[in-house]
């Protein structure tokens, strides 16, 4: 008799662990994003729009910045990189830097925090270069990007 009652308890238990781990999985599925940190952490000191940064971009190779806007597209392989978009439609690529990091693919819409390094369409030539790219094939390089070391999600 009290090896029926355990064998019933047991059952019992195992139902409902199994009814809670159904519930989790169903409740988890096609979830979104609720914001997070993404590579580095940081504390946002004051951060720029990407409009600002292109601006203060003039002349320079590059510059340490902290740039904040809406996210507008998201790398569909891995999440390695998003963009910004500009007040004239311009799409600013924020890389993850050396794609150490990923972000998930329903962060499009949100707003972002982007902690990084802004490059000058000369400096990142320049770089593409010295790692064995041909000089003729980076007329796609047409813009300023960020190396990113961290990314909020808001």
């Amino acid at each position: 008799m009290i090896l029926l009652n355990l064998i019933n308890m047991i059952r019992k238990t195992l139902v409902n662990v199994l009814l809670v781990g159904i519930v989790v999985a169903i409740a988890s599925c096609g979830g979104t994003t609720k914001g997070g940190t993404y590579g580095e952490s940081f504390t946002p000191a004051n951060p720029i729009s990407i409009d600002e940064v292109l601006q203060q971009m003039n002349g320079k190779e590059s510059m340490e910045v902290e740039v904040k806007g809406s996210i507008s597209a998201v790398c569909k392989h891995s999440g390695c990189w998003i963009t910004f978009t500009t007040k004239d439609g311009e799409q600013i690529y924020i890389n993850t830097i050396n794609e150490s990091f990923s972000l998930p693919q329903d962060v499009v819409g949100k707003t972002a925090i982007a902690k990084g390094k802004a490059l000058s369409v000369e400096k990142q030539k320049e770089i593409e270069i010295a790692n064995g790219e041909d000089a003729e094939d980076l007329d796609w390089i047409d813009n300023i990007s960020i190396e990113a070391t961290g990314i909020i999600v808001e």
